[in-house]
């Protein structure tokens, strides 16, 4: 027996209206789940604190600038001295219907521990740890582009190859490349948020004692660390 038409109608409409739905519902949370926005999410539940007042073990929010404890990183495409880079290499492509899309094809994230300095006093913020405890949201800028015409730089030509990459495709011509990084440069002004735990160190920040305050995280409670302008400024 056939389906009257009105029926048919009906129900591919209830299904269009229900992929819709579930599109719209993906970037809404996709938009909410991001790293910039769960950091901005939770660095407004927390006042900044003086680091002498900190806690033991206390989630604690701070707002200084940031210094290297030794050798300061060297950022792979800017060449700046900083404690943490972030990088990315963006491919343009096109699709069947001739619209263009960036494909990351390569990323790297390197960090150390440093200093934060807020109104003289310090504490060690252990960025050197697994991906699992921190949530990090650099501001980035593109550095350098490549394609037609276009050739990368050198050296940023070497660092792809020396991560098993390169920026010519199979017949020797430039791919369409966009060389993306954030940093934290030397005397930046970041925020962290993280687990504060005094502990003994041979950094000597206080003469009058031998604890410095360590910032670390963990998977429940993660060091967060930021230079975006708007989440520093919010005290």
């Amino acid at each position: 027996m056939a389906i009257p038409l009105h029926i048919l109608i009906s129900t591919n409409g209830i299904i269009f209206l229900g992929i819709i739905g579930a599109i719209i519902t993906l970037i809404v949370l996709a938009y909410y789940y991001n790293t910039k926005n769960k950091i901005k999410r939770k660095l407004k539940q927390h006042p900044n604190k003086a680091i002498p007042l900190c806690k033991e073990n206390e989630y604690v929010k701070i707002t200084g600038k940031a210094f290297a404890i030794n050798e300061p990183l060297l950022s792979p495409f800017g060449k700046s001295e900083c404690v943490y880079y972030q990088i990315e290499v963006e491919r343009e492509k096109s699709d069947s219907e001739g619209s263009t899309y960036r494909k990351t094809i390569f990323k790297e994230e390197k960090a150390q521990d440093f200093i934060i300095e807020a109104n003289q006093e310090k504490a060690i913020v252990q960025a050197y740890s697994k991906a699992s405890k921190k949530l990090v949201y650099l501001t980035k800028e593109v550095k350098y582009r490549s394609g037609t015409l276009n050739n990368p730089p050198k050296f940023v030509d070497d660092y792809l190859k020396s991560h098993g990459k390169k920026s010519t495709n199979i017949l020797g011509l430039n791919k369409s490349l966009r060389y993306i990084e954030g940093i934290i440069e030397i005397d930046e002004e970041v925020t962290v948020m993280g687990i504060g735990n005094w502990k003994e160190s041979d950094h000597k920040f206080d003469r009058y004692s031998s604890k410095n305050l360590f910032i670390s995280g963990d998977k429940a409670n993660k060091l967060i660390i930021t230079d975006d302008q708007k989440m520093v400024d919010q005290k």
